[in-house]
């Protein structure tokens, strides 16, 4: 009996160990929120139109899609305020991720080696009103709907908050997405999201995109996105290993619904635009990585011209006034300076630097001696420039700072390292409160714009400030994510 006991529990101790060596089903490779289905996902409203009167969004499915349509209705507090839903057809393209087609050939994207290909779908709506509520939803005429979403048209004019985000690009699920949801909570009345440049970190590889949507979620939805194209957005492409070519992201044009600029090539479509957001601002894009800066700066020098709003943001990636070590961009500067002190732009919001950076320009031409231009509330102020990073990955400042701009007149006001940021921007007629606030969500940074009727601008108290300077000496221990330049 104890040998048959004995006998029995080696089979099925040999019986246990087949099967924990069995080859079992091959590890997934994608998450499954990376996964293309029927259903709608990677939702994300944008500008195309009038933003008081019309809204741009995209979406994502799997190729099997290849009739999308969407519903609006003016928001009410009805149980059913979806039974006079307008329907609207979308416009479907399909992608194929693993590879991109060029003027020289077609070249793997070996990031996306495998994933099937998938579809975008977008719609503009139009004919709707002025700072009102709507809702909306996407969908396949299967019935594979998303859920209904609320979003609120521009005002004509009145009271406009937006938030600003520096890069992203490294650890954007694990360590970004508390910098964007912070935001978010702490401005969720925002009107849209300005993300600066380098958005993911290589740019044409699907899993960080979706990491993106992923670490904003519903946000995206419901909070239009200015999307600004970085030097990650753009990826290095050559028959010849003697030249480098770098092209915009396959996934770029796709899943941003943006403005089409008639005037610019057909190469800055969709990476250089203006949102005339209201009466009160007018938000200009550049794309600071493509190489055709004559053009952009003619356009801006052009747009400029024409704004009429009375306050105006310009943003781009690379900073004027660079604070991180290393990375300054004289041929950036050479261009754009000149137009943005020429029509004396009030914001210049930048990222690249993977630092902290706030300063401004004197309201006249710069003084032999910068002693005069001590900060004083009420002093007439130049343009302000600003470099901000809302990711994990951080840079030293530059030794000597922004010292080696001082034949420019610029002065810096405020510094960090090691700190990711969000921006909450606020307008309200001829004022403008700028705070820069750190993840945790202390406030780092504060100032004031005061405008009269006749454009001139000076200083104001921002809210107070008690946190010191933030410096790698002085803060936890630091190691850079993967992930390059």
């Amino acid at each position: 009996m104890f040998r048959v006991l004995i006998l029995g529990m080696a089979i099925i101790c040999a019986a246990l160990s087949a099967a924990a060596h069995a080859p079992g089903p091959a590890r997934k490779l994608t998450p499954p929120w990376q996964d293309a289905s029927p259903w709608p996902d990677r939702i994300v409203v944008t500008f195309a139109g009038d933003p008081a009167r019309t809204l741009a969004l995209n979406w994502r499915t799997d190729d099997t899609v290849d009739a999308a349509v969407a519903e609006i209705v003016k928001a009410t507090p009805d149980a059913r305020f979806d039974l006079d839903a307008r329907r609207v057809n979308a416009r479907s393209e399909r992608l194929e991720l693993a590879s991109v087609k060029d003027i020289e050939g077609i070249f793997d994207i070996g990031q996306n080696a495998g994933l099937p290909p998938v579809r975008f779908h977008s719609v503009l709506f139009d004919g709707l009103e002025p700072d009102t509520v709507y809702a909306y939803r996407v969908g396949a005429t299967n019935g594979e709907w998303s859920e209904w979403f609320q979003v609120r048209t521009a005002p004509i004019s009145g009271p406009v908050t937006f938030l600003y985000l520096g890069d992203a690009q490294n650890g954007i699920l694990s360590h970004w997405s508390r910098t964007v949801r912070a935001a978010y909570a702490m401005a969720p009345d925002a009107n849209f999201i300005i993300h600066a440049g380098d958005l993911v970190d290589e740019a044409s590889r699907d899993f960080e995109w979706a990491q993106w949507f992923k670490a904003v979620g519903f946000i995206h939805g419901m909070v239009p996105a200015i999307p600004v194209a970085g030097n990650h957005e753009y990826m290095n492409v050559s028959r010849d290993p003697t030249k480098q070519r770098r092209l915009l992201s396959i996934l770029w044009r796709p899943q941003f619904n943006l403005p089409v600029e008639a005037s610019l090539p057909d190469t800055l479509r969709e990476t250089v635009y203006k949102v005339a957001y209201s009466e009160d601002l007018d938000v200009f894009v550049l794309d600071t990585q493509n190489g055709e800066l004559a053009a952009q700066a003619a356009w801006l020098d052009r747009a400029l011209a024409e704004s009429k709003a009375r306050w105006r943001v310009v943003t781009f990636h690379h900073p004027i006034f660079s604070s991180g070590k290393g990375r300054d961009s004289p041929e950036r500067r050479a261009a754009l300076l000149p137009i943005l002190k020429k029509y004396d732009v009030d914001l210049v919001l930048q990222g690249h630097d993977h630092t902290y950076a706030r300063g401004d320009l004197a309201a006249q031409a710069p003084a032999q001696s910068p002693e005069r231009r001590a900060s004083r509330v009420g002093d007439a102020i130049g343009p302000v420039f600003v470099n901000s990073v809302s990711g994990p990955k951080q840079y030293e400042w530059s030794p000597g700072g922004w010292e080696r701009y001082a034949g420019d007149g610029v002065q810096l006001r405020r510094a960090a390292e090691n700190t990711q940021f969000f921006q909450v921007i606020r307008i309200l007629g001829g004022m403008l409160l700028y705070e820069a606030w750190t993840a945790d969500g202390a406030l780092y940074d504060s100032f004031g714009l005061v405008k009269d009727e006749t454009g001139q601008r000076r200083s104001a108290p921002g809210a107070t400030v008690t946190m010191p300077e933030r410096r790698f000496k002085d803060t936890m221990p630091y190691r850079s994510p993967s992930g390059s330049d």
